[in-house]
This record gives C-alpha cells, sequence and structure tokens, in this order.
C-alpha cells in the first residue's frame, strides 16, 4: 500500500525517520510531509503513533489526465463500493493546480461529481456530502496533469491530541512542533536515562505535557483513537486495529512506571491554569509540577536530576518589545548559567539575533516552522567552558546596546576607571573649550591603553550633544574576548559620564590601521547632516555615513593658521576633503581659493561647508581632480600661482581612481616641491600628515626655509597624543 503523511514544515526529514521506525519502505521526503509504502499494521501504526504528522493518506489512485473533464471520469473508475457504502457519507478536499483548474472549491466538486457517478451507475443511489461529520474523507491532488486520489484515514489533523479539547489558548506552539523540537533536542535519550526535563516558560504546557507523552511512551492518538475515520472505512481491519490499542495501552502502563520528573514555570498565571488543565487531561497531574516564577527570579525548586531544560521565548513580534524581550533573554542565559550546570539547553526564537543575548555559545541550530513563522533551535551543553557575555549587536548604536544589555557593567572595575579618567580630562577641557569658543573636542584617546578607545564631544548647534566614540582595532595578540569586555566596559561608562548626551546619540565605529582612504568609506546612507562652530565658521558634519565626521579635529589649530595667512590672499587646498580650512579662511577674509579633491561627494559636501557661511562661491571654487595627476600637470607648466597652500595629503593610498599609488613618507619631497611650484614669492606652504613614524627630509629642500610647527598647531586636546600629526611651515628663503 502507498500513504502520505503530511507534516508542518521543516520536520519531514525527522517525519521520515520515525516512519522507517515503524516499518515503512519507501520512505520519501517532500517539502509538506513523506511519501511512504507498507502493509496496512504500517499504516494504521503511522496514525496511532506518529508524533509528527498532521495527517495519514492512503492512496487510491496515481493516473495522468488527458482533459479537465477526464478528472470526474477517472475518479468515478475507482471501485468505491471497497471503502463506503452507497448510503453512507463523505467530503471532499483539493490541493494543487493543473489542467485549467486554479480553486479548490472546483477540483473538489469535480471529485465529488466522480463518486456520485460511480454510485448511480451501478445502484441509482447516491451517498451524501456532509463536510462536519463524514465516515469517508478523500482528498485529490493535482500536480499539472497528475492526479492522486486519497483517503484520509485519522480526519483531523493528529497534533489535535486531546487534551486541549475546549481550549482558547492563543498563538500556542503546535502539538507535533513541540514534539519534533523535544526529538532534536535529544529528549527521548535523556528521558531513557532518567534525566530530568524544565520548562522556565511553559506558557500554556505544551512542551511538558509532550515530553511526559515521549517519556512514557503514550501513543499521541491513542486518546481518540475510536474518533479516527480508519474506524468507518469498510476495508477497516478492526482485529488489527484492536491489537495496535492493546499494544499502546500495555506500553504506556510500562512507561509510566518510570517517567522522570517533569518542571514548568512562567510568570503568568493565566497561562499556567490553561496548563494545569492541559497537564490534568492527559493524565499527569501527578507526574509534572508547575509554578509561577519569572526568569529574573529563576531558581530551581526539589531535587533535580541533570537532563533538558528546553522553551519557547517571547519573539518581540510586536513593535517596541524588542528591548524588553532582550532584557528576558538575558536573564534566561543568566538563570540557565546559574543553576543547570551540566544540562542540556534548547532555545526556540523566531529572531535567531535574540539567541546572542543568551551568553551561551550554541553547539547546533535547526530550522523549524511553527505555524507560518521561520525558527531556530538552538542547542547548548550548559557548561562554563561554553559561558559568554551577552551578546550584543554592534553597530553604530553600541552604546546604547550595551546599557540596555548589560548594565551591570557600568559599576565594573574596568567602567569606573575609564569614567575617572574622563571626568579628570573633561574638568579641565571644558573651561578650555568655553574660553575659546570650541564646540568640538577629544575628551579620550587611550589615555588608559587597555581601554582603546577615542571619544570625540560634539555641541552641535541643531542637535543638541553627541560623542563619536572610534574603537582602535586590537592586535592579533590581544586575546579577543579580554578586548571586547573592556571596551564594552569603556562604553558602559559613558552615559554615567555625560548623562546630557542621548543615548542614541553615542555613535560607535571601529576604526582599523589607516589605509589613507579612511574618509571615505561609507558606513551608512542617513544623509542627516548637523552644524558646528570652529574658528568662527559653521561646519557640517554627520556622525553616521563615514568612518570620520568631515572634521579632523587634531587639525583644528593648523585650520586656524591657514585661515589666518590666507586673510586678503589666494589659497590653495590641496585634498581638501570637506573644505574646512577653505570654508575657515573664507569666513575670515580670503580674497580667493581653489579646493582640489577626487572625490565628487566631498566636493558636494565642500560645497555645501562655503554656502552655509554665505561665503562668495564666484571667488572660492572646487576642482575634482586626482590630486596626484593634477598637481604633476600644473607644477610643469602653472596656470595659477598661490599666495597660501594647504598640503595635508593622506599617508597612504591605493584608490581605483588614482593613477598611482601614494605613500607619502616616499613621496613628500616630490609633492612639496611640485606645490612649491605654484607659490607665489613671499607665500607659504603649510604641509601635514598623520604619518606618526614621518620624518621629514629637510636636506631635499636646500632652497626655502622650514619651520617644525607641530607643537605650535597640535591643540590642548590633543596634547596627550602628540603624535597624531606633524606639520610644517615652507616659505622661500
Amino acid at each position: 500500500m502507498k500513504f502520505f503523511a503530511t507534516a508542518p514544515g521543516g520536520l519531514s526529514e525527522l517525519l521520515r525517520e520515525e516512519l522507517m521506525s515503524f516499518g515503512a519502505t519507501e520512505v520519501k521526503a517532500q517539502p509538506r510531509g513523506v511519501t511512504f509504502e507498507g502493509s496496512l499494521e504500517v499504516g494504521y501504526r503511522s496514525c496511532l503513533w506518529s508524533r509528527l504528522a498532521n495527517r495519514i493518506f492512503i492512496t487510491v489512485l496515481e493516473t495522468e489526465l488527458e482533459s479537465q473533464e477526464e478528472l470526474t471520469e477517472q475518479v468515478a473508475k475507482v471501485d468505491w463500493q471497497k471503502h463506503m457504502d452507497e448510503f453512507g457519507t463523505f467530503a471532499v478536499s483539493f490541493s494543487g493546480k493543473g489542467m485549467g483548474i486554479d480553486h479548490s472549491h472546483y477540483g473538489a466538486l469535480k471529485i465529488k461529481d466522480g463518486i456520485v457517478d460511480f454510485f448511480r451507475g451501478i445502484t441509482n443511489n447516491r451517498p451524501k456530502v456532509d463536510t462536519d461529520n463524514p465516515e469517508l474523507r478523500v482528498h485529490g491532488h493535482l500536480n499539472r496533469n497528475q492526479l492522486t486520489l486519497s483517503i484520509d484515514l485519522v480526519g483531523y489533523s493528529l497534533h489535535k491530541r486531546g487534551y486541549r479539547e475546549g481550549q482558547q489558548v492563543k498563538a500556542p506552539l503546535k502539538e507535533n512542533v513541540a514534539a519534533a523540537l523535544l526529538m532534536r533536542a535529544g529528549w527521548p535519550e535523556i528521558a531513557k536515562q532518567g534525566g530530568s526535563l524544565y520548562d522556565p516558560m511553559c506558557g500554556s504546557g505544551t512542551f511538558l505535557v509532550e515530553a511526559a507523552m515521549m517519556a512514557s511512551d503514550l501513543a499521541p492518538g491513542l486518546e481518540k483513537a475510536n474518533h479516527m475515520l480508519l474506524n468507518t472505512w469498510k476495508q477497516h481491519d478492526s482485529k488489527l486495529w484492536s491489537s495496535l490499542i492493546e499494544e499502546a495501552e500495555a506500553r504506556e502502563a510500562e512507561g509510566l512506571r518510570n517517567l522522570p520528573d517533569i518542571y514548568g514555570s512562567d510568570a503568568s498565571h493565566k497561562s499556567l491554569d490553561i496548563a494545569e488543565e492541559a497537564i490534568h487531561n492527559a493524565g499527569y497531574l501527578d507526574s509534572i509540577e508547575i509554578k509561577q516564577m519569572t526568569v529574573e527570579q529563576g531558581r530551581r525548586w526539589g531535587d533535580w536530576q541533570p537532563g533538558l531544560v528546553i522553551t519557547n521565548p517571547p519573539y518581540g513580534e510586536r513593535l517596541g518589545e524588542i528591548e524588553e524581550v532582550k532584557t528576558i533573554y538575558k536573564a534566561l542565559g543568566t538563570y540557565l548559567k546559574n543553576e543547570f550546570e551540566g544540562w542540556q539547553g534548547a532555545v526556540l526564537t523566531c529572531n535567531p539575533e535574540l539567541g546572542m543575548y543568551l551568553g551561551l555559545k550554541a553547539k547546533r541550530s535547526h530550522n523549524f516552522f511553527n505555524g507560518a513563522m521561520e525558527c531556530k533551535l538552538f542547542r547548548f551543553d550548559i557548561t562554563p567552558e561554553f559561558h559568554r557575555e551577552p551578546a550584543v549587536k554592534g553597530g553604530a548604536n553600541l552604546v546604547q546596546e550595551v546599557s540596555n544589555v548589560m548594565p551591570e557593567l557600568a559599576s565594573s572595575e574596568g567602567a569606573i576607571m575609564v569614567a575617572n579618567r574622563i571626568k579628570k580630562n573633561l574638568k579641565q577641557l571644558r573651561k578650555w573649550a568655553k574660553s575659546h569658543e570650541i564646540s568640538a573636542y577629544r575628551v579620550y584617546d587611550a589615555d588608559l591603553p587597555e581601554y582603546a578607545i577615542s571619544i570625540d564631544f560634539y555641541q552641535t548647534e541643531d542637535a543638541g550633544e553627541w560623542l563619536i566614540v572610534n574603537e582602535y582595532a586590537a592586535p592579533k595578540t590581544v586575546d579577543k574576548a579580554k578586548a571586547k569586555k573592556r571596551l564594552h566596559e569603556a562604553l558602559a561608562a559613558l552615559p554615567e559620564v555625560f548623562p546630557t548626551v542621548p543615548k542614541e546619540q553615542i555613535v560607535f565605529k571601529v576604526r582599523s590601521r589607516q589605509s589613507g582612504t579612511s574618509q571615505y568609506e561609507k558606513l551608512d546612507d542617513s544623509r542627516d547632516f548637523h552644524t558646528v562652530i570652529e574658528n568662527g565658521a559653521k561646519i557640517r558634519v554627520n556622525f553616521t555615513d563615514y568612518l570620520d565626521t568631515g572634521l579632523f579635529l587634531d587639525h583644528r589649530d593648523v585650520r586656524a593658521l591657514v585661515a589666518q595667512k590666507s586673510v586678503g590672499k589666494s589659497l590653495l587646498n590641496l585634498f581638501c576633503y570637506t573644505a574646512t580650512a577653505t570654508v575657515e579662511a573664507a569666513v575670515m577674509g580670503a580674497k580667493s581659493s581653489l579646493s582640489v579633491d577626487m572625490s565628487k561627494t566631498y566636493l558636494y559636501w565642500a560645497e555645501h561647508n562655503l554656502m552655509h557661511n554665505k561665503a562668495d562661491t564666484s571667488h572660492h571654487k572646487f576642482k575634482q581632480a586626482d590630486v596626484l595627476d593634477w598637481l604633476k600637470t600644473e607644477s610643469e607648466n602653472p596656470t595659477e600661482k598661490f599666495d597660501v597652500i594647504f598640503l595635508d595629503p593622506p599617508s597612504f593610498s591605493t584608490s581605483k581612481r588614482m593613477e598611482g599609488t601614494l605613500d607619502i613618507q616616499r613621496d613628500h619631497v616630490t609633492l612639496v616641491n611640485q606645490a612649491l611650484a605654484l607659490l607665489n614669492p613671499n607665500g607659504v606652504l603649510i604641509f601635514s600628515n598623520n604619518l606618526r613614524k614621518f620624518k621629514l627630509d629637510n636636506e631635499a629642500f636646500s632652497n626655502v626655509n622650514i619651520e617644525n610647527i607641530t607643537q605650535k598647531t597640535m591643540p590642548r586636546d590633543f596634547q596627550r597624543n602628540s603624535k597624531i600629526h606633524q606639520a610644517w611651515l615652507f616659505t622661500q628663503a
């Protein structure tokens, strides 16, 4: 005989294994079920014992159709007298598409007509359609022109075990899905060894009852065995069916003697009332113990044998719930680590990212569907070696994440040390910044080397206070777990030190070794710009879209010097980036300027910086060009010379838009000499760069005066890190 067992999404492979244990052959997993062959006993065992199937169908017809009309004709050729009486009742369902049949109701109607035509052709009588309580349920499936006609041996979904009859449970976990999860989590073997089971968020108790049914060897279909439609099927073998029921009853009686301890708890009293009713209906009131308790209150009661903790926490599917749910997952993880060492753990979630907040490393995960929702079952060995700090989702809002997920870190020794150092810095910097009208400055720069971050404070005109936090990527020799813990401790200190800065306005970024193109790296596309004041100019900054904000704070005094030197004069700004030096020079009274950069994006930003200050754009020009190529060409045959030149190249660059590469140590002599060729008599060239090990080749510039202005242009907020840039002033001898 041929059969087909349907199952929820994701259960087909487990169902295949289960059916093989019943003696099925030719077992093949399909997307929504399993086809198999076997004797009638195999079919009956599947109806009685399957914990995973929804329905069991026995195939009565497989054929190819030539036309739509042939559907009814082929159905009428089946000997329906073998399956039902002429005065019996039946119902028809239909699935699939083909032969112009696109609607299930129409397909079912065509099959019904075929059954009626069969009986009328023999007896002139016909059975009646009864969609509520038929004696026979027939199902047709059409795949293009392939028709499969089957009889439903059960008549209802097998997940309806009987212990929930009459209950109105909101969004429960289906019984057969719960059974599949228990199988994947290894419960049958754990139960055989006498291990306990516990669900700390048991809700309506589905895991608890299904676990008890497995451990007591109870056939899931036994309670409703007499209600299955196989009992009214004309080919029913009642003797075989009775023997299988007797066997199942004997197995249950034996299984109940060795039933291990099963426990559940939940925060909701209403859910526990529903669970208690289901446990009572299933006959396990003396075997399953439940208690009202939240996971935050988490503690074991009684003498439990190490076993399995399995649960289905909330997913945060409703808007605004996710932060609350993260806290629940973190508390659940803490509970598991504190109380269940040596146990197995299994957590089902339809939001896999939440699994990170448990603080446990999963050894395996399995995909499942709970209804239409795609979920994952995470499995854990609850042992110290797999303990993790509760994971937080990285990204720009990492400070907010750390604050929400690990609030206790704010009182850790590391966080307190970082907080004290920042407070010490702020005590001096705030007075200095206020007296010099500085609205953006650095407040911490890896002052404590093991807490390797920089923190920049911005007071914007339009959006209040912001913090920009950059993590310096740790060397490979530093343990990643320790580095992450220290980072989180440092970030946890910030909300307390800066209570007036909203957490969502503390932006986190990771800064790796300088590549020379860092300012061009796109991180986001918010296009949110804000305004800060520097040296009397309004500067547009963006905190989220790029690694840098559009304003290099360590060059504040360099820009001020460029602006002072440019009053009433012409300025050439090379590698201008967002042209903040040009803008400040224009505000201070520069006669004209030309700013050159290869990035169209940053030149557009630069133009808006200029317009933001209502500068005369007719005298301040921008040019998009490969600066190396442009400078080489212009220096050989200058079309224009300038009174002030600001040369601030990256340390390295391998941009695809540049014809060559740039290594500032290797190439600085050429670059400076080319720039000097564009300098007017009595003009000044200000050259700076950020290569920490850079050494100027003084001997290569014998015809000019050179003044090292690094210390003169090092702002107070960067004096703790005096190698952050170097600068020189070149004038003609």
